[in-house]
C-alpha cells in the first residue's frame, strides 16, 4: 500500500510545476517518484539537481545507469530497476549488459571496477575500507571517478529507500530481476 501518494500536477506550488515541466520536456512524463518527491519541494530538488549536475560529470551516462541498477538490485528496489533498466536501454546498454549491470558486472574492466566500488560503497554505508580506494585505482579510476561513484551511490540509496519505504506506484516497465529464477 503506498504511503504517500503521488501529486498530482494541479496539486504542486509554480516552484514545483517549473521542476514537472522539466521532467516532461527531458523525459516525456513526470515519474511518479517525482511526484512523490514532490510533498517536500527540497527533497526533488536536491535529486534533480544532483542528477543534473552529475550528468555533466566524466562517468558516462551507459554508466550510471549501471550503477544505479546494480545498487538498485542490491537494496531490492524495483521501481529504480525498472527506471533505470529503461534508461539504460536508452543509453545504449543491451539486455545482457542489464543484466550484468544487476549483479556488479560489465564487460569492460574500468566498469566493472566502477561496478564494485558502488556495490561495496552500498554494502558497507560508505565505510569501505582504504583498500577499496586502492583497488579503484588500481583498476585504472581516477579521483573525480572514484568521488563521482560515490554520489551516484548516494543518490541511488536516497531513490532507493523513498521507493522502498513509500511504495512508489510503479510507473514504467517492470524490469525481470537477475536473482529471480
Amino acid at each position: 500500500m503506498n504511503t504517500i501518494l503521488p501529486l498530482t500536477d494541479d496539486a504542486v506550488d509554480d516552484h514545483v510545476a517549473t521542476i514537472f515541466k522539466t521532467a516532461k520536456a527531458n523525459m516525456g512524463r513526470v515519474p511518479n517518484l517525482f511526484r512523490v518527491m514532490a510533498h517536500a519541494p527540497a527533497v526533488l530538488e536536491v535529486y534533480t539537481q544532483t542528477h543534473a549536475s552529475l550528468g555533466h560529470g566524466v562517468l558516462p551516462r551507459a554508466l550510471r545507469e549501471q550503477i544505479a541498477i546494480a545498487v538498485a538490485t542490491a537494496n531490492h528496489c524495483d521501481y529504480c530497476l525498472a527506471a533505470h533498466t529503461l534508461a539504460g536501454k536508452a543509453a545504449g546498454l543491451t539486455a545482457a549488459d542489464l543484466t550484468a549491470a544487476q549483479d556488479g558486472m560489465a564487460s569492460d574492466p574500468k566498469s566493472r571496477a566502477v561496478l564494485t566500488l558502488a556495490r561495496l560503497i552500498n554494502a558497507t554505508h560508505g565505510r569501505a575500507h582504504p583498500e577499496a580506494v586502492a583497488s579503484a585505482r588500481a583498476a585504472g579510476l581516477s579521483d573525480a571517478e572514484i568521488l563521482e561513484t560515490v554520489a551516484h551511490v548516494s543518490i541511488s540509496v536516497l531513490t532507493n529507500s523513498i521507493n522502498n519505504i513509500v511504495d512508489t506506484p510503479l510507473d514504467f516497465p517492470p524490469a525481470v530481476r537477475s536473482d529471480v529464477g
